[in-house]
């Protein structure tokens, strides 16, 4: 099993790396290195989830096979069978008789004609330097990579670091990567060459990506569930960071912004038995605080302000609200790519990889704090998933319903704080959802989903008429304007009010747990 870090960074920072103290008075070695990977037409390799390459090391052919495995918060983790070939060329039987006895991926190379069908997609041509550390008493190769991904006169560039555990604990590369980072800006990456290679022949540009399926075992312990949900909210976090940096695809940032969401969501489910730093939490409330800012400007610019109609009474309508809107939209998208790019995102993203591999803080505050989110009496290695989850649930149930109670049509707060009792409710019993059966789960999580639609197209209005109050005081010439918008808004408050009697209704009908 190959155990490596991946972290990305500028060409121009490449001289700093070198002179990093961690790598003074060791000897480097150097290699240029062209890799071709191979699949077939209808790339069957990549379907199963592996990876073929052939390449020249020292004068040597070399093909290698990864497979399986997994990525979590960039440390990846995959099977690997490497061995010397006489051509530049895969040789399946020998690559058979290194994988053994692996039915899986045994009859994964047995498909049919798979060897008359193999061709080379892509090739990566580096220039690799290598380091080797002994580190907390861990040893660590660390590479650096210069070059590019090419295919059909296309190149994609590659500069970056890959930190490779070769003996000891896997945490010591998170500590080691924050340690360059204290001199290097750096990107974690959950990408690695093979998948930008094949980007290249799907022609595949970044997406939008959702939570990925959780499945937790019926006997789960509490530790196990908690280390699945964890990655699993990470996972979906840095599925749509390249999108919201790169592109200005608005449900990108959405579904960004939604595993911060169930990021936080779970650090506060869990913090009575695996308690967050506090200097992590603060950061992961900074991360949601920059993505909800950009957030709220684009459901502005891209629906709310739709809602406004021109009237003859008014101000001649609308005329350049959009345009000024959308100059906020722009500006704060801008600031949100600038985050996922900063020191600061690569440090959290770091940071709680170590604690949740550890349990305890690399560089980070000790602070934990307690509240209603603690779970007393339960033992993170000892307690079942089921169990807890049970406890948790009965818990969050009771809560939305006093919440739900104090609801008043003219207190937009109790509105909102009953919305994100919901959706903490919502997002614990999808962690959890493979621990129950039957319509009664389909039901509450149904009823959920209807309760945060119904009191969110109120806070959307609300949310609104905040953001046109903050713009009325930066655009004076637009402020009759802003003013009708802000008018009309709040009409369609009065006229379409949130239906909290059939809201509380759901909610006081929903089965217990």
């Amino acid at each position: 099993m190959e155990v490596e870090l991946k972290l990305l960074l500028a060409p121009e920072d490449n001289q700093t790396l070198r002179q990093h103290p961690l790598l003074a008075g060791l000897a480097t070695r150097s290699q240029q290195l062209v890799a071709h990977y191979f699949d077939t037409p209808d790339l069957h390799l990549l379907r199963h989830g592996a990876g073929l390459r052939v390449r020249k090391e020292d004068g040597v052919w070399v093909q290698t096979m990864k497979a399986g495995g997994s990525v979590q918060n960039g440390l990846h983790q995959r099977n690997e069978w490497e061995g010397p070939v006489s051509r530049p060329w895969p040789q399946l039987g020998k690559l058979r008789r290194l994988i053994g006895k692996d039915a899986h991926w045994l009859e994964v190379l047995a498909a049919a004609q798979l060897k008359p069908r193999l061709e080379a997609l892509f090739a990566v041509i580096v220039e690799r330097e290598i380091w080797q550390l002994d580190f907390a008493g861990s040893q660590i190769e660390l590479v650096l990579d210069c070059g590019h991904i090419e295919r059909h006169g296309q190149q994609v560039p590659v500069n970056e670091i890959e930190l490779e555990l070769k003996q000891g604990k896997p945490e010591h590369l998170f500590a080691l990567a924050l340690q360059l980072l204290e001199r290097l800006p750096l990107q974690l990456s959950n990408i690695n060459k093979a998948q930008r290679g094949y980007s290249l022949c799907r022609q595949t540009g970044t997406q939008a990506c959702h939570a990925r399926p959780l499945t937790l075992a019926t006997d789960a312990t509490l530790a196990q569930a908690r280390h699945a949900i964890f990655f699993n909210c990470l996972q979906q976090v840095q599925d749509n960071e390249q999108a919201v940096i790169h592109t200005d695809h608005g449900e990108a940032l959405h579904q960004m912004r939604v595993g911060v969401r169930r990021l936080r969501s779970a650090l506060k489910l869990f913090r009575g038995a695996a308690p967050c730093p506090g200097q992590i939490r603060d950061d992961w409330r900074w991360l949601a605080q920059v993505l909800g800012h950009a957030r709220d400007w684009e459901v502005l610019g891209s629906a709310t302000l739709a809602r406004v109609q021109a009237s003859p009474g008014g101000p001649g309508g609308l005329h350049d609200l959009p345009a000024l809107v959308q100059q906020q939209v722009v500006a704060h998208r801008q600031q949100a790519a600038q985050a996922l790019q900063s020191p600061r995102y690569t440090r959290l993203l770091l940071q709680t990889g170590y604690w949740l591999i550890t349990g305890s803080a690399a560089g980070a505050s000790t602070s934990t704090g307690t509240g209603a989110g603690m779970v007393s009496g339960m033992n993170d290695g000892s307690t079942s998933a089921a169990e807890f989850s049970r406890h948790t649930m009965q818990r969050l149930h009771k809560a939305l319903l006093k919440r739900a109670k104090r609801m008043s049509e003219t207190d937009a707060a109790s509105m909102h704080s009953t919305r994100i009792a919901a959706k903490q409710a919502r997002y614990a019993l999808e962690f959890f959802r493979t621990l129950y059966r039957g319509k009664a789960l389909r039901k509450y999580l149904a009823t959920l989903e209807t309760t945060q639609e119904e009191l969110g197209r109120h806070n959307d209005l609300v949310v609104a008429e905040r953001l046109l109050q903050q713009l009325g005081q930066e655009q004076h010439a637009a402020a009759a304007h802003i003013a009708f918008a802000r008018g009309y808004l709040r009409a369609l408050q009065a006229e379409q009010p949130a239906d909290l009697r059939a809201v509380r209704a759901g909610l006081r009908d929903l089965p217990g747990f």
